[in-house]
């Protein structure tokens, strides 16, 4: 997998932001799906971000950030641990790419798989997020990551009760686990679908601006 190319959608100035947000589609999507939210929410927040979305490989003609879990053939789910170890490096050095400046904030967010990523990425890696934002996503590989310390990062995370692509109960795992690592986490739930409602981009600024 490799990000560093030129598909990258940039909202802000990296140069003059408090804060830098990574920012992760959802499978089968792209980064331009995310251009209207995402500056809604820079907005909101008096251009104070600069968010670099970048924009999945091609896999089976779907764009995809780690392999997905697949289903044996006795029913149990069965995630790629080293799949998902080696697109996080990947990550990890796109990111590197990135000249950032001394005192910037570094948040790693994203939507469904993108959110998933996301949250990975606060396990095993050698960054400093100051946090994560995951919306309608879930805690990938969470068994290979039970004995794993988070880091030392805020997070967000969003869900709505409709959830028809990943289900609430997987958020509720995903929130008992995070718990289970961190108190610097802020959940909001509420009445909607696999998609991201003006309350939830609203919930994302106040959160920022804090």
């Amino acid at each position: 997998m490799n990000l560093n190319n030129n598909d990258i959608v940039t909202i802000g100035d990296i140069k003059k932001a408090s804060k830098v947000i990574f920012w992760f589609h959802g499978y089968g999507s792209n980064n331009w799906s995310f251009e209207p939210i995402m500056k809604v929410i820079n907005m909101q927040i008096n251009d104070e971000v600069c968010i670099i979305m970048p924009n999945a490989p091609l896999v089976d003609n779907k764009r995809s950030w780690y392999p997905l879990p697949m289903t044996s053939e006795n029913g149990l789910i069965k995630e790629d641990n080293e799949g998902l170890e080696t697109s996080k490096a990947e990550v990890s050095r796109f990111i590197n790419s990135f000249t950032l400046e001394k005192g910037q904030d570094v948040i790693v967010g994203g939507f469904s798989q993108g959110a998933a990523l996301s949250l990975s990425m606060l396990f095993n890696t050698s960054h400093n997020f100051y946090g994560c934002i995951a919306l309608s996503g879930y805690m990938p590989s969470a068994d290979y990551y039970k004995d794993s310390a988070i880091m030392n990062s805020r997070i967000f995370i969003a869900h709505g009760f409709s959830d028809q692509a990943i289900s609430f109960e997987d958020y509720k795992k995903t929130y008992e686990f995070l718990c289970s690592k961190t108190k610097e986490i802020v959940s909001y739930t509420g009445d909607f679908g696999h998609t991201v409602t003006k309350d939830v981009s609203n919930k994302v600024s106040e959160w920022l601006s804090k």
